[in-house]
């Protein structure tokens, strides 16, 4: 990230990481996004992307978000909050929007 800061002044570096906060590195970061859905949807999506059967997928969603903090804690941390508990379009359009916010923020920076 650095090496791109140096060669753009202007850039946006986008770090996708899921205990970021939990691993004390969110503050090596200008801003945090945090994207959010319900339980029931992070465990049906973790059942079809691993094709397991939903007890599987619901055992282990559970043992992943126990190592995590809360979603409302991770949410109050946040810059931004991306919540992609609906269709796929307004989740673009909320990523969208963040982006936009962030170019900007970039591009008036000095």
């Amino acid at each position: 990230m650095e090496e791109t800061g140096r060669q753009d002044s202007h850039a946006v570096a986008i770090v996708e990481a899921a205990l970021i906060i939990e691993a004390g590195a969110a503050k090596r970061f200008d801003r945090l996004i945090v994207v959010t859905c319900s339980e029931e949807q992070r465990i049906a999506r973790f059942a079809a992307r691993h094709k397991v059967d939903l007890d599987a997928a619901r055992k282990e969603v559970e043992r992943r978000m126990a190592a995590q903090l809360p979603e409302a804690e991770k949410a109050k941390a946040a810059d931004y909050v991306i919540d992609n508990s609906g269709s796929l379009d307004d989740t673009r359009e909320q990523v969208q929007r963040v982006w936009e916010k962030l170019h900007t923020e970039a591009m008036t920076k000095r």
